[in-house]
């Protein structure tokens, strides 16, 4: 295949008002192919629509068997509802008016598969008064923190006591773990490896006690 020498080249420059967003959805279908390639399978996946924010995009990916998304905030969580996601998962803490605000959603798209991330116990129990009632409990992920230290509990005695207490939540269930090494810039793989199983060595003995428990 012969690619053109400039590949973003627009042909109708004329009727396109300015300042415009422009996709190309070979560009992405392609993209998405090779994300599939690399996870094993859309079930190993949950893309982050924070890198797009498109509807769109999300019936792509949709399009390709993938079923569970992140968001950043609670917009995004809308859009990726009302766009056909099963499984949408909150990647921050919902407090005040955004812990509301997921509970109404959840009323809203029923449909749908209701996560969170958490790393404190009172905004725990605001989460278990709000979806007591609910038809579906909400799914909770401790939220760790493995050097960001940006969010998230270190792993150990207080997160191992925060999941007791999501446990034994009204309305919660206890999905599992969030852990994101975003610190990592370093550019050489074989260091960059080295010190992402480094960073995720205390994550995944937490997980190990916790299978135990």
């Amino acid at each position: 295949m012969i690619m053109p020498a400039n590949p973003f080249q627009v042909s109708n420059e004329a009727e396109i008002p300015s300042p415009s967003l422009l996709v190309y959805p070979d560009r992405i279908f392609r993209n998405l192919e090779r994300m599939l390639q690399i996870a094993g399978g859309p079930e190993r996946l949950r893309p982050h629509v924070k890198t797009h924010k498109l509807p769109e995009v999300v019936g792509m990916q949709i399009s390709q068997g993938i079923k569970n998304f992140k968001c950043a905030t609670i917009a995004e969580c809308e859009m990726t509802a009302g766009s056909g996601a099963r499984d949408v998962l909150l990647a921050h803490q919902p407090t005040g008016p955004n812990a509301a605000r997921l509970r109404f959603l959840a009323e809203r798209f029923p449909r749908v598969t209701w996560g969170a991330v958490v790393d404190d116990a009172g905004v725990v129990r605001v989460l278990s008064d709000l979806f007591a009632g609910a038809p579906e409990p909400l799914r909770v992920y401790l939220d760790l923190d493995c050097g960001m230290r940006r969010s998230g509990i270190a792993p150990g005695e207080e997160a191992f006591a925060l999941c007791e207490t999501v446990a034994s939540a009204p309305g919660l269930e206890l999905a599992g773990l969030h852990a994101y090494d975003g610190h990592n810039h370093e550019p050489n793989v074989e260091k960059r490896t080295a010190q992402c199983e480094a960073d995720f060595a205390p994550v995944l003995a937490f997980q190990k006690k916790l299978r135990a428990a």
